[in-house]
């Protein structure tokens, strides 16, 4: 496991798709923040008194755009290598298929989740600063959110969390799609596609659609003030649904890399 570990830390780093995405990630993270956080304003309250602007979250709106470079990257992982057929290649070395995939899944949550984390971090430093300066103050009911506070920190953790466990969801699409241009469709679909029928579907069925669907299990793991278009979901139960769309990728994904041909 070792040299496996090794080998697919090597097929990443020697691509130039990998340094791409990563940069994509964290760049296009903070230009949405910003864009999100300087057109935000409030009228202003008092403290014990603010209004019903979640400052934390908004902070971590960025991170919503920047989930599709991480997702695009680990698709890649896998189905770069099924297009070159250079996959034959990796087989023959490691007959082990279940073994080969687990060090993918590995390496790429290796890399995702700590990146995603540290994104997280400065989307939240970057978009307290902008609020701070447009008036979310303590005169007006905001008291400065900390990584010290519990539920701060837990929204901040759990946004960079979501994108590790995105990306170990894409490459598990990438594993049973085995095509690059089909699985990077059908991620993007599943994550973006409940944003545009919430406003299509007849109520329930979108307050269904919103609780069990990727993204709206996200911002349920990024909420920290209750709100009348809130997530009807506690962070815990917003991760628990996330973790098992991992699964859901993941399992199908194991079983059918050791009974397809290459």
């Amino acid at each position: 496991m070792s040299a496996l570990l090794r080998a697919e830390w090597l097929k990443l780093r020697s691509v130039r798709s990998t340094w791409w995405s990563l940069l994509l990630l964290v760049g296009v993270s903070l230009l949405f923040t910003t864009w999100a956080t300087v057109g935000s304003s409030t009228e202003g309250g008092s403290p014990g008194q603010p209004g019903d602007n979640d400052i934390v979250m908004d902070s971590l709106a960025g991170v919503w755009f920047g989930q599709i470079a991480v997702a695009v990257l680990a698709v890649l992982a896998i189905t770069s290598e099924y297009s070159t057929r250079m996959i034959r290649t990796t087989f023959a070395a490691m007959p082990g298929r279940r073994r080969l995939l687990t060090a993918k899944t590995a390496m790429v949550a290796a890399l995702a989740l700590p990146l995603g984390l540290a994104t997280s971090v400065l989307c939240f430093l970057l978009g307290q600063a902008i609020l701070r300066g447009n008036g979310f103050t303590y005169e007006n009911g905001y008291p400065a959110a900390s990584l010290a506070d519990g539920e701060t920190f837990r929204a901040v953790a759990g946004s960079g969390l979501y994108v590790g466990l995105l990306a170990v969801f894409s490459l598990g699409v990438g594993a049973i799609l085995r095509h690059t241009a089909g699985a990077v469709t059908t991620v993007l679909a599943l994550i973006l596609g409940p944003v545009i029928a919430f406003n299509l579907l007849p109520e329930r069925v979108a307050e269904v659609v919103e609780k069990v669907s990727l993204i709206g299990a996200g911002i349920a793991m990024q909420q920290t003030v209750e709100r009348s278009d809130s997530i009807p979901l506690e962070p815990w139960q917003g991760l628990a649904i996330v973790a098992a769309w991992v699964a859901a990728a993941l399992a199908p994904a194991f079983w059918l890399i050791a009974r397809r041909d290459a």
